[in-house]
């Protein structure tokens, strides 16, 4: 769940980074439109790889908007939504071959 407050046609973009990688391994374009007010939407995407390695790994999805405002991640204008409870997550499943 991610808002903006940004100026109406701002897009959201949500990305998914390993470790310290500098490029993405996935992005998406949020189709929640911002009209100039905050509007609270989810956005979803799935991403398959390779593991690669037998070491530890570090995930991490980044949102952010196309035109300067506040992006808040779980909330509304910087604030928290439901006490802090909202359902967001990051569901990573490992199969062995």
């Amino acid at each position: 769940m991610l808002s903006s407050t940004a100026i109406a046609g701002n897009i959201l973009c949500i990305a998914l980074f390993q470790d310290s990688t500098a490029n993405a391994l996935a992005a998406v374009n949020s189709p929640i439109i911002v009209t100039g007010v905050a509007i609270v939407g989810g956005v979803s995407f799935i991403h398959t790889m390779t593991a690669g390695t037998t070491s530890a790994t570090t995930f991490k999805v980044r949102i952010g908007a196309s035109a300067a405002g506040t992006t808040t991640f779980n909330g509304s204008a910087g604030a928290r939504f439901l006490g802090g409870v909202y359902a967001s997550s990051i569901v990573i499943t490992e199969y062995a071959t």
